[in-house]
């Protein structure tokens, strides 16, 4: 007969189960709780006094979320690249009503196309990129997402750009520790060609600036004349409570039985 330790006493008494297998008692665990929220996004909801084009702006999120642990871009909607045109900061300045946007500062897209456009979320890119022109410089956290958009010649301005991530690949960015506060964010659309690492060269889709959409691929002679795009993002916080998970954990590798 099996004789029980006495050193390790009555409290820590373990029990045989079915096949002989020595197990503690099952114990609930506390994990904590996190909570989802999606957020749908305009660029038509920016501040049109402030940011004059759909390029780069701020957006006011609807609530103050505290210990964000992710943000994933689910879907996106935006006008097609025949629409579009490229604004360089050295050219044309800023994002405000104050700058120059005309059709010989800002670059109308042609085709061929690129095949994809960047979004940039100020301080929550988690994506490295290489440096246009074999420039040695790093680009870390260079952009947020990668949106493909193929377009072939004669596009029609019916037809959108279309991302969905679960057709397309992921872009998701996860803090830990949990980002304390998220009350906004600077979005920023642009090609490859026109990240800030970029050296100034000779038109506007090869300089640091950014890329927006107008009704007739023209540049805008009022605020309102901008193509809107939409973004749902899923935000991931913790939530003030635990769930309760029930264990069962085996001590064989204990030896000698117990």
């Amino acid at each position: 007969m099996q004789t029980w330790p006495k050193h390790l006493g009555a409290k820590n008494k373990m029990q045989f189960e079915r096949n002989g297998v020595l197990v503690t008692s099952s114990s609930p665990m506390r994990e904590l709780r996190t909570v989802k929220k999606v957020i749908s996004i305009n660029s038509g909801d920016r501040d049109r006094l402030l940011y004059y084009t759909n390029g780069e702006f701020v957006v006011y999120l609807p609530r103050v979320y505290e210990k964000v642990v992710s943000l994933r871009l689910m879907s996106a909607q935006f006008p097609p690249l025949n629409l579009a045109r490229a604004h360089a900061y050295s050219i044309g300045g800023p994002n405000t009503l104050t700058s120059k946007f005309t059709n010989t500062e800002d670059t109308a897209l042609a085709t061929p196309f690129p095949l994809v456009f960047d979004l940039e979320i100020e301080g929550l890119n988690k994506s490295d990129e290489g440096a246009v022109g074999a420039s040695k410089s790093q680009y870390p956290d260079a952009f947020f997402a990668q949106i493909p958009a193929v377009h072939t010649t004669g596009v029609s301005t019916a037809q959108l750009i279309d991302y969905n991530d679960h057709t397309q690949h992921e872009s998701i960015a996860k803090f830990a520790p949990p980002m304390g506060k998220l009350d906004r964010l600077r979005l920023r659309t642009r090609l490859h060609s026109q990240q800030a690492s970029n050296p100034a060269t000779a038109t506007a889709l090869t300089r640091p600036g950014f890329l927006y959409w107008t009704s007739d691929q023209t540049a805008p002679t009022d605020a309102t004349q901008t193509v809107e795009y939409t973004l749902l993002f899923e935000l991931e916080y913790m939530d003030n409570g635990f769930d309760d998970f029930s264990s069962l954990e085996t001590h064989l590798s204990r030896g000698r039985g117990y």
